[in-house]
C-alpha cells in the first residue's frame, strides 16, 4: 500500500494494489480490504478489468461480510459487470447479489416494514432468477402478503413460484397457501382442486390427508349446490375416495353418502342416488353403539325415499276381473310397502313418523277407492250389479276405517309440538272424510303455535 501511494504512476502499482486487497481480505481486514479495493478502483486512468474485476469483487465480500449490504449489492452488481455469460464465476456472484438482497429484506422485515421486505424478496427473483435462494426468497414475499392479508398478490406470486419451481421441496407449502387464499378470494373450485394435492400426498399424516380430501369435498359440493355443473363429478369422486379411505370415520362417512346421494340428484343419476341411501340404511344398520341421532335420520329418511319404487308397483296394480286374483297381487303389494313403512316407524324420528303414517294412511284409503273403482264382472243385470257393488262398498269399509284411524292417530302429534306438512296433510285428509269435527284447522293452528 505505501509503494502504490509512494509512486502511484508506476505500472506496477495496480498490481500491487489488488495483492494487498487480496492479502488483507485473506487476514479478514475487511474495512481495509474495502479502502484498499476503493483505492485501485479510484485510479485514473483506470486499472485494467482484470484488476478492477479482482478489486470490486473483494470490496463486495467485504461490505457483506461487514453487513453493510446495499453497498454489497451494489458492488455486486458491478462485479457482474465484468462477467460474460459464461463465466464460471458469474453463478456465485448471483448468489451473492441474491443474499446481499434478501439480508435487506430480512432486516426491514424484522423492523416490521413488511411491505418494503416484500419488495426486496422479489427483487431477489427479478435480478438474479437462477440463484439458490430466488425460490426461497418468492416463497418468503409470499408468506409477508399474506400476513397483510394481501391474498390476491400472494396469490400471484405463488402460482409463479410454482411454474418457475414446479419440483421444489416448499411445492406442498404453496399448494396450503393457495388452498387458503383461494378460499379467502372466492375462488372454491380452484381451492379444492389445491386441497386435493394435499390430500394425495402420501408423505402428509394421515390426518392432515382426512382433512384436506373433506374440504376438498365439501368445495366441490358448494360449487354444485350453486349451479356449477362442473363440480358435481370431482365432489362425487371426492365423497367416495374419502369413504373408502377413511371408513373408521362413521359419522362422517355417513354425511358423505347423503353428500353423493344428493349429488346424484344433480346429476339425474336415479340408480346412484339409490345406491348411497340404501349404503345409509345398511351402515346405520351395523354401526351398533356409534349410530347417532343424525345417522338414524339420514337412514329413516333414506328408507322412505328408497321404497317410491315399491309404491309405484302397487299404483300400477289394476284391479280387473277375476277381481279375486288381482286383489291378492295389489293387497300383496300393499303389505310390502307398509311393511317398509313400519321399518321408517322403527326409527322414532318425529317427521318421518308423521310422514310414513300419513303415507300408510293413503295407502289403505287408495285401496279402498281401487276397489270401488275396479272392474265390473260382464253380463251382470242392473240388480245384480247394485248387489255386487253393496258388496263391494262393505269390503272397502275397513280399509276406509284404518285410513281414518291412521290419520287421527297423525294428527294427535300436534298435541306434542309437531305440526309439520304431514300431519297438516292429515288433518285436511280428515276435513274431507269428516268435515263436521276437522274443517276447523285454525283452531288446531292456533293451538300448536300456543305450544310453541
Amino acid at each position: 500500500v505505501m509503494f502504490a501511494t509512494s509512486f502511484p504512476t508506476e505500472p506496477q502499482a495496480p498490481q500491487v494494489l489488488t495483492k494487498a486487497a487480496e492479502d488483507l481480505f485473506a487476514l479478514n481486514d475487511f474495512d481495509r480490504t474495502i479502502e484498499v479495493a476503493k483505492q485501485l478502483l479510484d485510479r485514473n486512468p483506470p486499472a485494467e478489468p482484470k484488476l478492477r474485476r479482482s478489486a470490486t469483487t473483494l470490496m463486495a465480500h467485504s461490505l457483506y461480510d461487514r453487513g453493510r449490504y446495499v453497498e454489497a449489492e451494489a458492488a455486486y452488481l458491478q462485479a457482474r459487470t465484468f462477467l460474460a455469460a459464461n463465466d464460471p464465476d458469474l453463478a456465485a456472484i448471483n448468489d451473492r447479489i441474491a443474499a446481499s438482497i434478501y439480508k435487506q429484506a430480512e432486516a426491514k422485515q424484522a423492523s416490521g416494514d413488511s411491505g418494503a421486505a416484500v419488495n426486496d424478496f422479489l427483487r431477489v427473483v427479478a435480478l438474479t432468477p437462477n440463484s439458490k435462494i430466488a425460490a426461497n426468497a418468492q416463497f418468503d414475499a409470499a408468506t409477508a402478503l399474506i400476513s397483510q392479508n394481501n391474498w390476491p398478490r400472494a396469490i400471484e406470486v405463488l402460482e409463479q413460484f410454482r411454474r418457475a419451481n414446479p419440483t421444489h421441496e416448499l411445492g406442498p407449502e404453496v399448494s396450503k397457501k393457495l388452498a387458503v387464499g383461494y378460499q379467502q378470494t372466492g375462488r372454491s373450485i380452484e381451492a379444492a382442486g389445491e386441497y386435493d394435492r394435499i390430500a394425495g400426498r402420501h408423505e402428509e399424516t394421515p390426518e392432515i390427508r382426512r382433512s384436506a380430501l373433506w374440504q376438498a369435498a365439501e368445495l366441490y359440493n358448494a360449487a354444485a349446490k350453486k349451479g356449477q355443473v362442473n363440480a358435481v363429478t370431482p365432489a362425487a369422486n371426492d365423497y367416495a375416495a374419502y369413504i373408502s379411505q377413511f371408513p373408521q370415520q362413521f359419522d362422517v362417512g355417513v354425511e358423505a353418502r347423503q353428500n353423493l346421494a344428493d349429488l346424484a340428484v344433480l346429476a339425474k343419476d336415479n340408480n346412484a342416488r339409490n345406491r348411497w341411501l340404501t349404503d345409509i340404511i345398511q351402515v346405520d344398520r351395523n354401526a351398533g353403539t356409534a349410530r347417532t341421532a343424525r345417522s338414524k335420520y339420514l337412514a329413516a329418511r333414506a328408507v322412505l325415499i328408497t321404497m317410491k319404487p315399491q309404491v309405484d308397483a302397487f299404483d300400477e296394480i289394476k284391479l280387473t276381473q277375476p277381481l279375486k286374483n288381482s286383489i291378492k297381487a295389489k293387497r300383496a303389494s300393499m303389505d310390502t310397502v307398509l311393511k317398509i313403512y313400519s321399518q321408517a316407524l322403527d326409527y322414532n324420528v318425529a317427521e318421518v313418523t308423521t310422514e310414513a303414517t300419513f303415507g300408510m294412511a293413503e295407502l289403505y284409503r287408495k285401496m279402498s277407492q281401487d276397489m270401488m273403482a275396479s272392474e265390473r264382472p260382464k253380463k251382470l243385470d242392473a240388480d245384480a250389479l247394485e248387489q255386487y257393488n253393496v258388496m263391494l262398498e262393505e269390503q272397502t269399509i275397513p280399509f276406509e276405517d284404518k285410513s281414518i284411524a291412521l290419520h287421527q292417530a297423525n294428527v294427535q302429534h300436534a298435541a306434542d309440538g309437531v305440526y309439520d306438512e304431514w300431519v297438516k296433510k292429515s288433518y285436511a285428509a280428515l276435513a274431507k272424510i269428516m268435515p263436521a269435527r276437522y274443517t276447523k284447522t285454525e283452531v288446531s293452528e292456533d293451538y300448536v303455535t300456543h305450544l310453541q
